[in-house]
């Protein structure tokens, strides 16, 4: 379905309301600690720590692609989430010459807790909603972010 030209002013009250969105749950923490105190608010952190617990070990130059970041900032995310002890490398097992991250026990403890507060905080979003309006607000998450070509 194509989109049509949003109204200056809807996009304005667009980005008023996710800037408070983003404020409410990171900034002021009301809905508790990111990632339950485990480890300061860092997007690019929670989103290895988040790939690496639902699809396992992966090839860094493979996470930077996912992410659509740069292999030197992954390289370096990589290397502060090594010194905190929640990843590791390891050979890969399909090419023993190439490395995979994977995390270790207290990085998946962390990349749990991230994925509890996330549930946390969406129920808390559609806890403003009743049963029939929480499916349209999913429905049009899902649409935004199929249409980003993030899906």
């Amino acid at each position: 379905m194509a989109g049509s030209t949003p109204k200056d002013e809807d996009v304005a009250r667009l980005a008023m309301a996710v800037h408070l969105m983003i404020r409410v749950f990171l900034v002021a923490g009301r809905a508790g600690a990111p990632a339950e105190g485990k480890i300061p608010f860092n997007p690019l952190y929670f989103h290895i720590l988040g790939h690496l617990l639902r699809e396992g070990a992966t090839r860094p130059s493979t996470l930077a692609s996912l992410l659509g970041t740069a292999r030197t900032t992954l390289s370096t995310a990589s290397k502060a989430l090594k010194k905190r002890g929640l990843i590791s490398t390891k050979p890969d097992p399909d090419d023993g010459r190439a490395q995979v991250l994977e995390l270790t026990q207290d990085g998946r403890e962390v990349a749990e807790a991230i994925q509890r507060q996330d549930k946390q905080n969406m129920g808390v979003i559609l806890g403003l909603f009743d049963a029939d309006e929480q499916k349209q607000v999913v429905d049009v998450f899902e649409r935004i972010v199929k249409g980003l070509g993030a899906a």
